[in-house]
Protein backbone atom coordinates (compact mmCIF):
# COMPACT_ATOMS: atom_id res chain seq x y z
CA UNK A 1 0.00 0.00 0.00
CA UNK A 2 1.37 3.61 -1.07
CA UNK A 3 2.31 5.71 2.02
CA UNK A 4 -0.24 8.48 1.83
CA UNK A 5 2.05 11.11 3.61
CA UNK A 6 4.54 10.37 0.26
CA UNK A 7 1.27 11.72 -1.56
CA UNK A 8 0.96 14.23 0.42
CA UNK A 9 4.59 15.04 0.77
CA UNK A 10 3.57 18.80 0.10
CA UNK A 11 1.49 19.27 2.63
CA UNK A 12 2.79 17.91 5.53
CA UNK A 13 3.64 20.39 7.40
CA UNK A 14 -0.22 21.78 6.80
CA UNK A 15 -1.75 18.82 8.58
CA UNK A 16 0.71 18.82 11.27
CA UNK A 17 -0.04 22.30 11.90
CA UNK A 18 -3.63 21.41 12.53
CA UNK A 19 -3.24 19.31 15.13
CA UNK A 20 0.06 20.90 17.23
CA UNK A 21 -2.05 21.42 20.41
CA UNK A 22 -3.05 17.62 20.39
CA UNK A 23 1.34 16.79 19.20
CA UNK A 24 2.50 19.31 22.14
CA UNK A 25 0.45 18.37 24.93
CA UNK A 26 -0.91 14.84 23.97
CA UNK A 27 1.48 12.50 21.65
CA UNK A 28 5.11 14.37 23.01
CA UNK A 29 4.61 13.84 26.30
CA UNK A 30 3.28 10.26 26.19
CA UNK A 31 6.27 9.16 23.76
CA UNK A 32 9.49 9.16 25.15
CA UNK A 33 10.99 6.73 22.78
CA UNK A 34 10.00 9.08 20.16
CA UNK A 35 11.68 12.13 21.94
CA UNK A 36 14.60 10.25 22.71
CA UNK A 37 15.91 9.32 19.11
CA UNK A 38 14.93 12.86 17.78
CA UNK A 39 15.69 14.95 20.43
CA UNK A 40 17.73 13.45 23.20
CA UNK A 41 17.33 14.70 26.87
CA UNK A 42 16.35 18.11 25.37
CA UNK A 43 13.16 19.48 27.49
CA UNK A 44 10.16 19.43 25.36
CA UNK A 45 9.23 23.28 25.94
CA UNK A 46 12.56 24.12 24.45
CA UNK A 47 11.79 22.53 21.04
CA UNK A 48 10.84 24.54 18.37
CA UNK A 49 7.45 23.43 15.92
CA UNK A 50 9.68 23.49 13.02
CA UNK A 51 12.34 20.85 14.80
CA UNK A 52 9.40 18.67 16.01
CA UNK A 53 7.55 18.72 12.60
CA UNK A 54 10.72 18.11 10.73
CA UNK A 55 10.90 14.98 13.12
CA UNK A 56 7.06 14.08 12.81
CA UNK A 57 7.71 14.50 8.80
CA UNK A 58 10.68 12.03 8.86
CA UNK A 59 9.07 9.62 10.45
CA UNK A 60 5.78 9.49 8.36
CA UNK A 61 7.30 8.90 5.27
CA UNK A 62 9.49 6.36 6.61
CA UNK A 63 6.65 4.07 6.98
CA UNK A 64 5.66 4.78 10.76
CA UNK A 65 2.45 2.84 10.83
CA UNK A 66 1.44 3.87 14.54
CA UNK A 67 2.40 7.57 14.19
CA UNK A 68 0.12 7.55 10.54
CA UNK A 69 -2.41 6.32 12.01
CA UNK A 70 -2.29 8.79 15.08
CA UNK A 71 -2.14 11.57 13.01
CA UNK A 72 -4.69 10.96 10.10
CA UNK A 73 -6.97 10.21 13.35
CA UNK A 74 -6.41 13.45 14.97
CA UNK A 75 -6.63 15.34 12.11
CA UNK A 76 -10.40 13.99 11.08
CA UNK A 77 -11.39 14.42 14.21
CA UNK A 78 -10.31 18.39 13.12
CA UNK A 79 -12.15 18.39 10.37
CA UNK A 80 -15.33 16.57 11.62
CA UNK A 81 -17.02 19.17 9.03
CA UNK A 82 -15.39 17.21 6.05
CA UNK A 83 -16.04 13.81 7.61
CA UNK A 84 -19.79 14.10 7.89
CA UNK A 85 -20.15 15.87 4.52
CA UNK A 86 -18.26 12.41 2.63
CA UNK A 87 -20.31 10.07 4.99
CA UNK A 88 -23.48 11.81 4.10
CA UNK A 89 -22.60 11.89 0.36
CA UNK A 90 -21.37 8.48 0.20
CA UNK A 91 -24.43 7.10 1.79
CA UNK A 92 -26.45 8.20 -1.12
CA UNK A 93 -24.05 6.02 -3.21
CA UNK A 94 -24.52 2.44 -1.19
CA UNK A 95 -26.12 1.89 2.50
CA UNK A 96 -22.72 0.52 4.18
CA UNK A 97 -20.21 2.58 1.93
CA UNK A 98 -17.42 1.14 3.40
CA UNK A 99 -17.40 -1.52 0.56
CA UNK A 100 -17.11 0.16 -2.26
CA UNK A 101 -14.77 -0.64 -4.25
CA UNK A 102 -14.08 2.53 -6.13
CA UNK A 103 -16.61 5.24 -7.11
CA UNK A 104 -17.25 6.32 -10.94
CA UNK A 105 -16.09 9.28 -12.30
CA UNK A 106 -19.47 10.43 -12.19
CA UNK A 107 -20.41 9.41 -8.63
CA UNK A 108 -16.66 11.33 -7.78
CA UNK A 109 -17.45 14.59 -9.34
CA UNK A 110 -20.99 15.05 -7.40
CA UNK A 111 -19.13 14.19 -4.16
CA UNK A 112 -15.81 16.76 -4.85
CA UNK A 113 -18.50 19.51 -6.54
CA UNK A 114 -19.95 19.88 -3.27
CA UNK A 115 -17.10 19.63 -1.19
CA UNK A 116 -14.68 21.62 -2.97
CA UNK A 117 -17.84 24.70 -2.17
CA UNK A 118 -17.74 24.28 1.13
CA UNK A 119 -14.25 23.22 2.32
CA UNK A 120 -11.81 23.97 -1.02
CA UNK A 121 -10.09 22.52 -2.77
CA UNK A 122 -7.14 21.29 -0.43
CA UNK A 123 -8.61 20.34 2.35
CA UNK A 124 -10.94 18.37 0.10
CA UNK A 125 -8.06 17.02 -0.85
CA UNK A 126 -6.00 15.58 1.65
CA UNK A 127 -9.24 14.63 3.68
CA UNK A 128 -9.62 12.50 0.32
CA UNK A 129 -5.95 11.16 0.88
CA UNK A 130 -5.99 10.77 4.51
CA UNK A 131 -8.91 8.97 4.74
CA UNK A 132 -8.92 6.71 1.70
CA UNK A 133 -11.91 7.49 -0.49
CA UNK A 134 -11.92 5.37 -3.12
CA UNK A 135 -11.63 7.71 -5.69
CA UNK A 136 -10.48 6.81 -9.07
CA UNK A 137 -6.76 7.27 -9.54
CA UNK A 138 -7.46 9.91 -12.38
CA UNK A 139 -10.05 11.61 -10.25
CA UNK A 140 -7.18 11.90 -7.18
CA UNK A 141 -4.62 13.16 -9.83
CA UNK A 142 -6.72 15.94 -10.68
CA UNK A 143 -8.35 16.92 -7.89
CA UNK A 144 -4.39 17.15 -6.92
CA UNK A 145 -3.88 19.74 -9.63
CA UNK A 146 -6.64 21.49 -8.82
CA UNK A 147 -5.00 21.77 -5.15
CA UNK A 148 -1.60 23.03 -6.37
CA UNK A 149 -2.86 25.53 -8.64
CA UNK A 150 -5.22 26.68 -5.71
CA UNK A 151 -2.33 26.70 -3.53
CA UNK A 152 -0.87 28.95 -5.86
CA UNK A 153 -3.20 31.58 -6.52
CA UNK A 154 -3.48 31.84 -2.40
CA UNK A 155 0.33 32.06 -2.28
CA UNK A 156 -0.02 34.89 -4.98
CA UNK A 157 -2.47 36.83 -3.39
CA UNK A 158 -0.52 36.48 -0.20
CA UNK A 159 2.33 38.06 -2.08
CA UNK A 160 0.13 40.54 -3.50
CA UNK A 161 -1.25 41.50 -0.43
CA UNK A 162 2.63 41.53 1.55
CA UNK A 163 3.67 43.70 -1.63
CA UNK A 164 0.82 46.33 -0.95
CA UNK A 165 1.55 46.74 2.58
CA UNK A 166 4.61 47.09 2.22
CA UNK A 167 4.19 49.65 -0.58
CA UNK A 168 2.16 51.44 2.15
CA UNK A 169 4.35 50.87 4.82
CA UNK A 170 6.92 52.78 2.64
CA UNK A 171 4.84 55.32 1.73
CA UNK A 172 3.45 55.95 5.12
CA UNK A 173 7.20 56.07 6.39
CA UNK A 174 7.92 58.67 3.81
CA UNK A 175 5.28 61.30 4.31
CA UNK A 176 6.19 61.39 7.96
CA UNK A 177 9.88 61.96 7.09
CA UNK A 178 8.67 64.90 4.94
CA UNK A 179 6.29 65.89 7.41
CA UNK A 180 9.24 66.00 9.90
CA UNK A 181 11.44 67.55 8.03
CA UNK A 182 8.97 70.10 7.13
CA UNK A 183 8.71 70.93 10.58
CA UNK A 184 12.23 70.84 10.70
CA UNK A 185 12.60 73.37 8.10
CA UNK A 186 9.90 75.97 9.44
CA UNK A 187 11.23 76.10 12.95
CA UNK A 188 14.26 76.39 11.19
CA UNK A 189 13.15 79.38 9.11
CA UNK A 190 11.38 80.44 12.03
CA UNK A 191 14.32 80.65 14.31
CA UNK A 192 16.40 82.97 11.41
CA UNK A 193 13.30 85.17 10.88
CA UNK A 194 13.08 85.88 14.72
CA UNK A 195 17.45 86.45 14.83
CA UNK A 196 16.88 88.45 11.76
CA UNK A 197 13.91 90.13 13.16
CA UNK A 198 15.87 91.17 16.37
CA UNK A 199 18.84 92.37 14.76
CA UNK A 200 16.79 94.43 12.63
CA UNK A 201 15.32 95.94 15.83
CA UNK A 202 18.56 96.35 17.71
CA UNK A 203 20.13 98.23 14.00
CA UNK A 204 16.86 100.52 14.44
CA UNK A 205 17.33 101.36 18.15
CA UNK A 206 21.25 102.22 17.50
CA UNK A 207 20.12 104.45 14.13
CA UNK A 208 17.53 105.99 16.38
CA UNK A 209 20.63 106.69 19.42
CA UNK A 210 22.83 108.34 16.62
CA UNK A 211 19.99 110.55 15.23
CA UNK A 212 19.75 111.81 18.66
CA UNK A 213 23.20 112.42 19.14
CA UNK A 214 23.83 114.25 16.02
CA UNK A 215 20.58 116.25 16.78
CA UNK A 216 22.03 117.58 19.95
CA UNK A 217 25.32 118.46 18.66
Amino acid sequence: MKNQFETIKPWIASVLTAIKKDIKTDHLPGSPAFVRTHFGNRPLNRLTMEEIFSAYEKNLLSGDADLAEWVVNRWVFKHGDIYSHFAEMLNLVADDYTKIQVLTEEQSEHILRSAISKFGTLQTYLFSVLNGVVFPESVLESLRARAEKEEAEIKGEEKETEERLNLQQLTDRYSKDVARLHEKYENKVAGVLKKYTTEVEALKKQIRSLQKQLASQ
